[in-house]
């Protein structure tokens, strides 16, 4: 005699949750890791942009030096309205121009300006890849703000503290983040 089962073979309800706790699980695993490794990625790439944008306001100064030393103009003389007097004054150097001078021997206020308040954001040039204050079709504001400050105060003639400070904000980390790096320049 041969029995039938009406029995089904199949999956019941707790067996299909537990199945589906267990796969959700297995994937979002990974997916968080690569959400926080394309995080700093992105946060790492910012940090590299505003280093080197600190870095080329403190060479843009040095090259403002060496061209004064070489015509015999005091050295930092561009850079009054950039000098530490305890206010806290602030000013901006946009290095897309290589000439800090006008030909009738006043600064170039493109090159080398006060920030009234704070500083504008730092654009690019996507045509050239070239940060700066320009404007135009081709210019996209960044993240990114740079602020410079110059500290003679304790030897005039032979030393300066620069001081230049860059801030930027992603979506991805909410707070502002800021550095600042300090360089000791000297008039040989």
């Amino acid at each position: 005699m041969i029995y039938k089962s009406n029995k089904q073979g199949g999956f019941t309800l707790v067996e299909a949750m537990v199945a589906i706790s267990i796969l959700s699980l297995a994937v979002t695993g990974p997916l968080l890791i690569a959400q926080k490794g394309l995080g700093s990625s992105v946060y790492a790439r910012d940090q590299i942009t505003a280093f080197y944008l600190a870095q080329e306001a403190v060479e843009y100064i040095r090259n403002v030096r060496d061209s004064n030393r070489i015509t015999g103009t005091q050295w930092l003389s561009q850079f009054g309205g950039c000098k530490e007097d305890g206010s806290g004054r602030k000013c901006k150097i946009d290095a897309q121009y290589a000439d800090f001078m006008n030909a009738d021997g006043t600064v170039n206020t493109n090159a080398i300006s006060v920030c009234s308040g704070s500083c504008l954001v730092l654009s690019l040039d996507t045509a050239n890849n070239i940060y700066g204050y320009g404007s135009g079709a081709d210019w996209k504001p960044t993240i990114f703000t740079r602020t410079i400050s110059i500290d003679d105060r304790a030897n005039a003639d032979q030393e300066a503290v620069i001081s230049v400070t860059i801030s930027w904000s992603t979506r991805l980390f909410s707070p502002l983040k800021t550095f600042t790096i300090k360089e000791y320049i000297f008039n040989f």
